[in-house]
Protein backbone atom coordinates (compact mmCIF):
# COMPACT_ATOMS: atom_id res chain seq x y z
CA UNK A 1 0.00 0.00 0.00
CA UNK A 2 1.24 3.21 -1.11
CA UNK A 3 2.09 6.13 1.73
CA UNK A 4 -1.03 8.43 0.11
CA UNK A 5 -3.14 5.61 0.29
CA UNK A 6 -1.96 4.65 4.10
CA UNK A 7 -2.69 8.28 5.20
CA UNK A 8 -5.22 9.38 3.21
CA UNK A 9 -3.86 11.97 1.63
CA UNK A 10 -3.67 12.77 -2.14
CA UNK A 11 0.05 12.87 -3.94
CA UNK A 12 0.33 16.70 -5.05
CA UNK A 13 0.36 16.63 -8.71
CA UNK A 14 2.57 19.11 -10.58
CA UNK A 15 3.73 20.31 -14.29
CA UNK A 16 7.22 21.18 -14.85
CA UNK A 17 7.31 22.90 -18.84
CA UNK A 18 10.95 22.66 -20.23
CA UNK A 19 11.08 19.38 -17.68
CA UNK A 20 13.79 17.42 -20.07
CA UNK A 21 15.68 20.24 -20.02
CA UNK A 22 18.75 21.36 -17.66
CA UNK A 23 17.09 22.62 -14.77
CA UNK A 24 13.48 21.40 -15.30
CA UNK A 25 14.75 17.70 -15.25
CA UNK A 26 17.03 18.13 -11.88
CA UNK A 27 13.52 19.81 -10.64
CA UNK A 28 11.44 17.00 -12.26
CA UNK A 29 13.64 14.65 -9.77
CA UNK A 30 13.82 16.80 -6.49
CA UNK A 31 9.74 16.86 -7.28
CA UNK A 32 9.52 12.62 -7.73
CA UNK A 33 11.50 12.58 -4.70
CA UNK A 34 8.96 14.57 -2.58
CA UNK A 35 6.46 12.28 -3.93
CA UNK A 36 4.50 14.88 -6.62
CA UNK A 37 3.05 13.67 -9.67
CA UNK A 38 5.14 15.48 -12.38
CA UNK A 39 3.55 16.11 -15.85
CA UNK A 40 6.57 17.58 -18.16
CA UNK A 41 5.51 19.74 -20.67
CA UNK A 42 8.64 20.02 -23.36
CA UNK A 43 8.92 19.76 -27.51
CA UNK A 44 12.20 18.34 -26.81
CA UNK A 45 13.83 21.02 -29.27
CA UNK A 46 17.22 21.22 -26.67
CA UNK A 47 15.48 19.02 -24.14
CA UNK A 48 16.25 15.23 -24.04
CA UNK A 49 13.73 12.33 -23.22
CA UNK A 50 16.37 10.59 -21.23
CA UNK A 51 16.66 13.70 -19.05
CA UNK A 52 13.32 13.01 -18.05
CA UNK A 53 12.81 10.16 -14.72
CA UNK A 54 10.26 7.06 -15.21
CA UNK A 55 8.06 8.31 -12.87
CA UNK A 56 7.10 11.27 -14.61
CA UNK A 57 4.83 11.71 -17.71
CA UNK A 58 6.22 13.61 -20.66
CA UNK A 59 3.59 15.50 -22.95
CA UNK A 60 5.97 16.88 -26.46
CA UNK A 61 4.17 20.17 -27.05
CA UNK A 62 5.41 23.23 -28.34
CA UNK A 63 3.95 26.22 -26.14
CA UNK A 64 3.99 28.74 -28.13
CA UNK A 65 1.38 26.88 -30.41
CA UNK A 66 0.07 23.68 -29.01
CA UNK A 67 -3.46 23.90 -26.57
CA UNK A 68 -2.08 23.88 -23.05
CA UNK A 69 -4.88 24.20 -21.37
CA UNK A 70 -6.94 20.58 -22.07
CA UNK A 71 -3.50 18.92 -20.19
CA UNK A 72 -3.31 21.51 -17.38
CA UNK A 73 -6.49 20.71 -16.60
CA UNK A 74 -7.27 17.02 -17.12
CA UNK A 75 -3.52 16.75 -14.66
CA UNK A 76 -5.68 18.80 -12.13
CA UNK A 77 -2.07 20.24 -10.87
CA UNK A 78 -1.62 22.94 -8.30
CA UNK A 79 1.68 24.28 -9.49
CA UNK A 80 3.04 24.95 -12.76
CA UNK A 81 7.17 25.61 -12.86
CA UNK A 82 7.27 27.66 -16.23
CA UNK A 83 10.92 26.62 -17.39
CA UNK A 84 10.42 25.86 -21.33
CA UNK A 85 12.10 28.88 -23.05
CA UNK A 86 14.49 29.57 -25.67
CA UNK A 87 17.79 29.95 -24.04
CA UNK A 88 20.30 30.95 -26.13
CA UNK A 89 21.61 34.65 -26.23
CA UNK A 90 23.64 34.16 -29.66
CA UNK A 91 20.02 32.45 -31.17
CA UNK A 92 17.91 35.47 -29.82
CA UNK A 93 19.90 37.72 -31.81
CA UNK A 94 20.24 35.42 -34.76
CA UNK A 95 16.13 34.77 -34.72
CA UNK A 96 14.21 36.96 -32.33
CA UNK A 97 11.03 36.26 -33.62
CA UNK A 98 11.60 32.98 -32.62
CA UNK A 99 12.68 34.09 -29.18
CA UNK A 100 9.45 36.48 -28.83
CA UNK A 101 7.50 33.19 -29.67
CA UNK A 102 8.99 31.30 -27.37
CA UNK A 103 10.14 33.58 -24.44
CA UNK A 104 6.84 35.89 -24.66
CA UNK A 105 4.48 34.08 -26.33
CA UNK A 106 4.97 30.97 -24.81
CA UNK A 107 4.80 32.65 -21.66
CA UNK A 108 1.92 34.77 -21.98
CA UNK A 109 -0.02 31.00 -23.46
CA UNK A 110 1.18 29.34 -20.33
CA UNK A 111 0.22 31.81 -17.94
CA UNK A 112 -3.51 32.15 -19.53
CA UNK A 113 -3.82 28.22 -19.44
CA UNK A 114 -2.67 27.77 -15.93
CA UNK A 115 -5.21 30.35 -15.18
CA UNK A 116 -7.93 28.92 -17.03
CA UNK A 117 -7.35 25.34 -15.50
CA UNK A 118 -7.42 26.62 -11.78
CA UNK A 119 -4.08 26.27 -11.25
CA UNK A 120 -3.09 27.61 -7.76
CA UNK A 121 0.44 29.44 -8.27
CA UNK A 122 2.70 29.71 -11.45
CA UNK A 123 6.32 29.74 -10.55
CA UNK A 124 8.58 31.33 -13.83
CA UNK A 125 12.07 30.84 -14.10
CA UNK A 126 13.47 34.06 -15.86
CA UNK A 127 17.07 35.18 -15.79
CA UNK A 128 18.80 37.38 -13.54
CA UNK A 129 22.08 37.91 -16.20
CA UNK A 130 20.53 39.02 -18.94
CA UNK A 131 17.50 41.12 -17.68
CA UNK A 132 19.28 43.20 -15.18
CA UNK A 133 22.24 43.81 -18.01
CA UNK A 134 25.38 45.81 -16.75
CA UNK A 135 25.53 45.75 -13.23
CA UNK A 136 27.91 48.19 -11.39
CA UNK A 137 27.10 47.30 -7.63
CA UNK A 138 25.20 43.83 -6.75
CA UNK A 139 21.51 43.89 -8.70
CA UNK A 140 18.38 43.64 -6.01
CA UNK A 141 14.68 43.17 -7.19
CA UNK A 142 14.60 46.78 -6.90
CA UNK A 143 17.23 47.30 -9.79
CA UNK A 144 16.33 49.07 -12.83
CA UNK A 145 16.26 45.97 -15.61
CA UNK A 146 18.61 47.20 -18.60
CA UNK A 147 18.56 43.97 -20.76
CA UNK A 148 21.53 43.92 -23.78
CA UNK A 149 19.77 40.99 -25.98
CA UNK A 150 16.69 39.85 -27.22
CA UNK A 151 16.59 36.98 -24.86
CA UNK A 152 16.78 39.30 -21.91
CA UNK A 153 14.21 41.77 -22.90
CA UNK A 154 11.96 39.38 -23.81
CA UNK A 155 12.13 37.33 -20.76
CA UNK A 156 11.58 40.52 -19.06
CA UNK A 157 8.67 41.10 -21.43
CA UNK A 158 7.37 37.49 -20.00
CA UNK A 159 8.02 38.42 -16.56
CA UNK A 160 5.02 40.90 -17.09
CA UNK A 161 2.56 38.46 -18.22
CA UNK A 162 3.18 36.53 -15.87
CA UNK A 163 1.95 39.57 -13.32
CA UNK A 164 -1.06 40.12 -15.51
CA UNK A 165 -2.05 36.48 -15.10
CA UNK A 166 -4.06 37.32 -12.32
CA UNK A 167 -3.38 34.49 -9.93
CA UNK A 168 -0.64 33.82 -7.34
CA UNK A 169 3.04 33.86 -8.87
CA UNK A 170 7.25 33.47 -8.37
CA UNK A 171 9.26 35.01 -10.73
CA UNK A 172 12.71 33.50 -10.28
CA UNK A 173 15.67 35.59 -11.65
CA UNK A 174 18.82 32.99 -11.32
CA UNK A 175 22.10 34.10 -12.46
CA UNK A 176 24.70 31.76 -14.11
CA UNK A 177 23.23 28.21 -13.50
CA UNK A 178 25.96 25.22 -13.92
CA UNK A 179 25.73 21.81 -13.34
CA UNK A 180 24.89 18.32 -15.08
CA UNK A 181 23.49 18.32 -18.10
CA UNK A 182 23.93 20.89 -19.32
CA UNK A 183 24.12 21.96 -22.55
CA UNK A 184 27.71 24.50 -23.47
CA UNK A 185 25.50 26.37 -26.59
CA UNK A 186 23.11 27.61 -24.17
CA UNK A 187 22.07 30.84 -22.25
CA UNK A 188 24.94 31.20 -19.34
CA UNK A 189 26.62 27.93 -19.98
CA UNK A 190 29.98 28.84 -19.81
CA UNK A 191 30.85 26.59 -17.62
CA UNK A 192 29.56 23.48 -19.37
CA UNK A 193 31.31 24.91 -22.40
CA UNK A 194 34.51 25.19 -20.56
CA UNK A 195 34.14 21.40 -18.84
CA UNK A 196 33.56 20.21 -22.57
CA UNK A 197 36.71 21.53 -23.93
CA UNK A 198 38.56 20.42 -21.03
CA UNK A 199 37.22 16.88 -21.56
CA UNK A 200 38.99 17.63 -25.27
CA UNK A 201 42.35 18.47 -23.79
CA UNK A 202 41.90 21.62 -24.51
CA UNK A 203 42.10 24.44 -24.98
CA UNK A 204 39.77 26.76 -23.00
CA UNK A 205 38.43 28.89 -25.29
CA UNK A 206 37.43 32.74 -24.09
CA UNK A 207 34.68 35.12 -25.98
CA UNK A 208 36.14 38.52 -25.07
CA UNK A 209 39.19 39.06 -22.92
CA UNK A 210 38.44 36.90 -19.92
CA UNK A 211 37.67 40.01 -17.72
CA UNK A 212 33.98 39.55 -17.06
CA UNK A 213 32.48 38.50 -14.28
CA UNK A 214 29.51 35.84 -13.24
CA UNK A 215 27.68 34.70 -10.08
CA UNK A 216 27.67 31.08 -11.09
CA UNK A 217 24.98 29.10 -8.79
CA UNK A 218 24.31 25.08 -8.77
CA UNK A 219 21.44 24.02 -10.02
CA UNK A 220 20.93 22.21 -7.05
CA UNK A 221 21.02 25.32 -5.12
CA UNK A 222 18.18 26.81 -7.67
CA UNK A 223 15.98 23.48 -7.46
CA UNK A 224 16.06 24.44 -4.12
CA UNK A 225 14.90 28.15 -4.59
CA UNK A 226 12.25 27.19 -7.10
CA UNK A 227 10.82 24.81 -4.58
CA UNK A 228 10.73 26.99 -2.18
CA UNK A 229 9.21 30.05 -3.69
CA UNK A 230 6.84 27.25 -5.57
CA UNK A 231 5.15 26.87 -1.99
CA UNK A 232 1.20 27.50 -1.63
CA UNK A 233 0.83 30.28 0.63
CA UNK A 234 3.78 32.19 -0.04
CA UNK A 235 3.65 35.89 -1.37
CA UNK A 236 3.21 36.64 -5.25
CA UNK A 237 7.31 38.40 -5.77
CA UNK A 238 10.75 38.47 -7.92
CA UNK A 239 13.44 36.59 -5.96
CA UNK A 240 16.75 36.71 -7.37
CA UNK A 241 18.80 33.36 -7.04
CA UNK A 242 22.71 33.70 -6.88
CA UNK A 243 25.14 32.80 -4.25
CA UNK A 244 26.29 36.55 -4.30
CA UNK A 245 29.92 36.59 -5.13
CA UNK A 246 31.01 37.13 -8.83
CA UNK A 247 34.01 35.66 -10.76
CA UNK A 248 35.88 36.25 -13.91
CA UNK A 249 35.70 33.85 -16.84
CA UNK A 250 39.11 34.09 -16.95
CA UNK A 251 39.84 32.89 -13.16
CA UNK A 252 36.90 30.35 -13.81
CA UNK A 253 39.61 28.63 -16.67
CA UNK A 254 41.69 28.66 -14.10
CA UNK A 255 39.57 26.90 -11.44
CA UNK A 256 38.98 24.69 -14.16
CA UNK A 257 43.05 23.75 -14.87
CA UNK A 258 43.18 23.25 -10.97
CA UNK A 259 40.01 20.32 -11.10
CA UNK A 260 41.52 18.72 -13.63
CA UNK A 261 45.40 19.18 -12.27
CA UNK A 262 46.94 20.51 -15.65
CA UNK A 263 47.01 23.24 -17.65
CA UNK A 264 44.94 23.41 -20.81
CA UNK A 265 45.76 26.61 -22.45
CA UNK A 266 43.77 28.81 -23.71
CA UNK A 267 41.85 30.83 -27.11
CA UNK A 268 40.17 33.67 -27.65
CA UNK A 269 37.85 34.65 -29.57
CA UNK A 270 35.58 37.91 -30.21
CA UNK A 271 33.33 39.13 -27.69
CA UNK A 272 29.54 37.60 -28.10
CA UNK A 273 26.76 39.86 -29.42
CA UNK A 274 24.51 40.76 -25.89
CA UNK A 275 27.51 39.55 -23.28
CA UNK A 276 27.52 41.46 -20.25
CA UNK A 277 30.88 42.80 -18.75
CA UNK A 278 30.19 42.92 -15.11
CA UNK A 279 27.20 40.83 -13.70
CA UNK A 280 26.65 40.74 -9.85
CA UNK A 281 23.57 39.58 -8.24
CA UNK A 282 21.95 39.62 -4.54
CA UNK A 283 19.78 37.05 -3.55
CA UNK A 284 19.08 39.10 0.18
CA UNK A 285 15.46 38.92 -0.38
CA UNK A 286 15.46 35.19 -0.79
CA UNK A 287 18.37 34.34 1.91
CA UNK A 288 15.10 36.22 3.92
CA UNK A 289 12.90 33.21 3.52
CA UNK A 290 15.66 30.91 4.90
CA UNK A 291 17.59 29.63 1.35
CA UNK A 292 20.92 29.73 1.18
CA UNK A 293 23.55 28.27 -1.66
CA UNK A 294 25.23 24.95 -0.17
CA UNK A 295 27.82 23.87 -3.57
CA UNK A 296 30.27 25.71 -3.56
CA UNK A 297 31.89 26.37 -7.17
CA UNK A 298 35.23 24.23 -6.42
CA UNK A 299 32.97 21.33 -5.09
CA UNK A 300 30.45 21.76 -8.45
CA UNK A 301 33.52 21.53 -10.92
CA UNK A 302 34.90 18.85 -8.90
CA UNK A 303 31.79 16.69 -9.53
CA UNK A 304 31.71 17.27 -13.04
CA UNK A 305 35.03 16.62 -13.96
CA UNK A 306 35.04 13.72 -11.46
CA UNK A 307 33.79 11.08 -13.86
CA UNK A 308 36.41 11.25 -16.50
CA UNK A 309 39.96 13.29 -15.40
CA UNK A 310 41.08 10.14 -12.61
CA UNK A 311 41.09 7.80 -16.17
CA UNK A 312 42.55 10.48 -18.47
Amino acid sequence: MTESRRTGRRRPRTVVTGGAGFIGSHLVDRLLAEGHMVLVVDDLSTGKPENVAGGAVLECLDISAADLESPLRAWRSGVVYHLAAQASVAQSAHDPLRDLAVNVIGTHRVAAAAAAAGVERLVFVSSGGAIYGETARAATERTIPAPLSHYGVHKLAAEGHVRLAGFAHAIARPANVYGPRQAGALEGAVVAAFVEQAERGGPIRIHGDGRQTRDFIHVRDVVEALLLVGRPGTASGTWNVATGRSLSVADLATAIEQAVGRPLGRSFGPRREGDVASSSISAAALRGLGWRPTVALRRGLAELLSGWSTSS
